[in-house]
């Protein structure tokens, strides 16, 4: 068996999409990758008064979800899945996830030239410099690499959250399901 690297760089945002997606509800073809958003909160009352329930609202939370599946007739193994967090939203520290326990999740704070774990900020502490995780504010992509095979047909789902900073929700926290 052959090893094959696969790298998908995605560009997802709330009102664009790659061509054959589906976005915040729309119908799509299947695809290798297909990249969904869905406003966790669209139901509430303050968006059953808009005449656009899936309006993003200050305070609102955003669930990104990418499937991606196996078209070719081999294995392929060393996956990377990466996607951008829209400008204007945060992630949310906690909700990024992956059907496999085989895949390390990592995230950038410069666009997406280097990823770790757990992003560092230098910060100065009585005029040394010391090491401090980074403020979720700073995240700019996350990125998935799935480390073992990825049979033919076989499925892959990633996803991670987003909110539109504002008052109306209070904190960045994860809705419940």
């Amino acid at each position: 068996m052959n090893t094959r690297l696969l790298k998908v760089g995605l560009v997802a945002a709330l009102a664009v999409a790659l061509p054959g997606t589906r976005v915040l509800g729309q119908q799509a073809e299947p695809r290798a990758l297909l990249i969904t958003a869905r406003n966790l909160m669209a139901g509430d009352e303050r968006h059953r008064a808009r005449a656009d329930s899936n309006a993003v609202l200050p305070g609102d939370v955003v669930e990104y979800r990418l499937v991606f599946t196996n078209l070719n007739n081999a294995a392929v193994r060393d996956i990377e899945l990466k996607d951008p967090i829209p400008s204007g939203l945060r992630y949310v520290l906690g909700s990024a996830k992956v059907d496999r326990g085989d895949t390390v999740i990592e995230f950038s704070i410069d666009s997406g030239t280097t990823y770790a774990a757990q992003p560092m900020v230098e910060v100065m502490v009585d005029g040394k410099p010391e090491q401090r995780p980074a403020p979720v504010q700073r995240y700019t992509h996350v990125r998935w690499t799935v480390r073992s095979w990825v049979q033919p047909g076989e499925r892959v789902t990633a996803e991670f959250r987003v909110r539109l900073p504002g008052t109306e929700a209070g904190p960045d926290t994860t809705p419940g399901r």
